[in-house]
């Protein structure tokens, strides 16, 4: 099955870029004496000063780099707030190579470069490719953009996230080449020789009312009418509460679940307006069903996600995971963000916190989607 796959995960908690990007070079270095990273990729607070921080990326890091803002980061520590964390690659096993997407709205110009670019580049004798996508999260280009790579990238199964500020919603520039860049998304093209899987976990349940998504507005993520009733009326007759008893709480445990074939994906509520439409954070569309969702334990869900993977690929090396912001602030509310970062760490995942997440050609919400890499 070739080589072993050589990986290195590192977190610094300096606030000096310089200081933080010495720290990560330092701690690889007394792991792997003597030898260099041939391709890596980090998540930072986006409180660095991040042009200082990309300099100091870029001048130690000369090798193929991806990378953006988090609110907190996944590694051997479980969640870490702030700081950043790097995942560096050995050897010949893993490959990476990040291609620009800029704007988002001509994704599907650069995607076509991308497609030509791997055909006229082939694939290694045994090797196969897999994606990930790190998208600004304020410009509410996501869908277009997964939908462009799943259409033009057929066979490249890909997972993403939207880079993160902690729900503050200011900044969430992603890292190609040197700097930090808004309105634009980076896709890495990783090849290996190994088995791998993508895989998404959700821990919420649907309610049995039928509901129908009459009036929407997908450009601006807006629901306005289900059943042909104010969403936000059907909404809250569904929990069983006053429109005004509306808050976060009640939305983060109970969001959207848009039935696809057999299935669900999570549509996240952001908040109610004043016209009584609830604003979600991905887009939603006239005629779909829907169904109100009841959150479930997030851990027995990732325990059996995980003993998926393990069942088709036996003990994995590397997991390259996308978790909702959303997802670790109910853990927080439980006091489970402990038990569930341990969970990460034991399963060797390296990710982030997200704003939204991308399965192949969907842009979803309160997800853990991920690729994981067979060991051997």
């Amino acid at each position: 099955m070739g080589s072993v796959i050589q990986v290195e995960m590192v977190w610094s908690a300096c606030p000096d870029p310089a200081d933080a990007v010495a720290e990560l070079r330092q701690r690889l270095a007394e792991r792997m004496p003597g030898q260099t990273p041939v391709a890596a990729i980090f998540y930072c607070d986006g409180a660095y000063p991040l042009q200082s921080l990309a300099e100091n990326l870029a001048e130690t890091f000369p090798c193929p780099l991806m990378g953006c803002t988090s609110g907190s980061q996944i590694g051997p520590r479980g969640f870490s707030p702030g700081g950043i964390s790097l995942l560096a690659c050995y050897g010949e096993a893993l490959r990476l190579k990040p291609y620009l997407i800029e704007p988002l709205s001509d994704a599907q110009r650069d995607v076509a470069a991308i497609a030509g670019d791997l055909l006229s580049k082939g694939c290694a004798p045994g090797a196969r490719h897999f994606g990930l996508l790190l998208v600004d999260g304020l410009h509410q280009g996501e869908e277009q953009v997964a939908h462009a790579l799943y259409h033009g990238l057929g066979d490249v199964p890909f997972v993403g996230g939207s880079a993160s500020d902690d729900m503050r919603f200011e900044h969430t520039p992603v890292y190609f080449d040197g700097r930090f860049r808004s309105n634009a998304a980076v896709f890495g093209v990783f090849e290996t020789p190994h088995e791998f899987m993508a895989f998404r976990v959700q821990n919420f349940t649907p309610r049995p009312q039928r509901l129908v998504i009459t009036e929407a507005d997908p450009e601006r993520r807006l629901l306005i009418q289900i059943n042909g009733l104010p969403a936000a009326e059907v909404y809250a007759e569904v929990l069983g509460v006053a429109e005004r008893d509306l808050d976060s709480r009640l939305t983060e445990a109970h969001p959207l679940l848009v039935r696809l074939g057999e299935q669900y994906v999570v549509r996240a509520i952001s908040r109610v307006t004043r016209n009584r439409a609830l604003l979600c954070m991905s887009a939603v569309e006239a005629g779909v069903l829907v169904a109100v969702g009841d959150a479930q334990s997030p851990l027995a869900a990732l325990e059996r996600g995980f003993a998926e993977v393990r069942a088709r690929l036996g003990e994995t090396a590397l997991v390259l995971g996308c978790d909702c912001t959303l997802r670790r602030r109910q853990a927080e509310r439980a006091n489970l963000v402990g038990p569930l970062g341990d969970f990460l760490a034991a399963q060797h995942v390296f990710g982030f916190s997200t704003h939204g997440e991308q399965f192949n050609g969907l842009h979803i919400n309160q997800t853990f989607t991920a690729i994981a890499l067979a060991a051997r």
